[in-house]
């Protein structure tokens, strides 16, 4: 059986804006939509972007493309404004609202590299989990995904208690094994759409899309319950800990709400468990939340 080549060139799009940089778009039809519209070949759900924005189309066999804006979208070409359909070659960039890409024709390799730097971009040097600069855009878009679906999304902010006495008691090293064990545990209560990051030193996030309150209010439980029934168990130490978690849960409903409003809310709660005395979840009942 003869190997497969892996320097076969394809053509693809990279995103080279602060929004979604180094992502690889592996252009894999002859007709190629970029759109804000989740259903769009490119999806790309930034500011200025429209549903059906831009199209790429393949004009022949030789690798020429074709980038035709749509309606009265503004689109750039190498920074001219595209009136006309435009021939784009290797390098060439384009520019939709916010979002800046190059087009380029790339190999397994260079595919296999520019994913590993966009993980190196997005994720958080201990955990492996996503870190705040990508929570922070996502929370953004997903804030407008629920509301224009008109559906929940909630934050439980967490916190470990007392993290500072590992490190001083255990040394650093224990702390980040620490800090890698609780992320294995709660990676395990995540669904494929949710999202898990590390907000910084010892607290964590976890955003959760289109689920019910009384569903989220029994998750944070059971994420509090356990971790700690959780030992941590490394170089012949073995501990236990705590996290005191605030959340809150929103419906999708209130225009009035900003992706900013649920995360200060949650991070409230967050500081309401930890003076209460830690190893708690704040809103403790859903008779009588404790949501502003």
């Amino acid at each position: 059986m003869a190997a497969l080549d892996n320097n076969i060139k394809f053509p693809c799009l990279v995103i080279t804006s602060e929004d979604g940089l180094g992502t690889v778009h592996r252009l894999e039809q002859d007709v190629v939509t970029l759109g804000s519209d989740e259903k769009a070949s490119v999806y790309l759900p930034m500011r200025g972007v429209g549903p059906a924005h831009t199209i790429l189309s393949r004009a022949d066999q030789n690798g020429d493309w074709l980038l035709t804006s749509c309606a009265d979208n503004l689109t750039m070409h190498n920074d001219v404004l595209v009136t006309d359909p435009k021939v784009i070659v290797d390098g060439d960039r384009i520019e939709l609202g916010n979002v800046k890409l190059k087009f380029r024709f790339f190999d397994e390799e260079d595919e296999h590299y520019h994913a590993a730097l966009r993980q190196l971009a997005i994720r958080d040097g201990i955990t492996q989990l996503y870190n705040v600069r990508y929570f922070a855009d996502s929370l953004q878009k997903e804030h407008e995904y629920s509301y224009r679906k008109q559906s929940s999304l909630a934050l439980l902010f967490m916190d470990i208690d007392h993290f500072k006495l590992v490190n001083d008691r255990f040394g650093h090293a224990y702390g980040d094994f620490v800090l890698k064990e609780l992320a294995s545990l709660l990676t395990t209560k995540i669904r494929g759409y949710d999202l898990l990051a590390r907000y910084g030193g010892e607290e964590f996030v976890f955003m959760v899309r289109e689920e019910s309150h009384q569903a989220v209010h029994e998750l944070a439980h059971r994420v509090c319950s356990d971790v700690r029934n959780h030992v941590f168990n490394h170089a012949g130490i073995r501990t236990k800990l705590t996290v005191s978690i605030g959340y809150y849960w929103w419906d999708g409903k209130d225009r009035e709400t900003s992706a900013e409003d649920i995360l200060r809310i949650a991070d409230d709660h967050l500081y309401q468990a930890k003076d209460a005395g830690r190893d708690q979840v704040i809103p403790a009942s859903l008779s009588n939340p404790e949501i502003p």
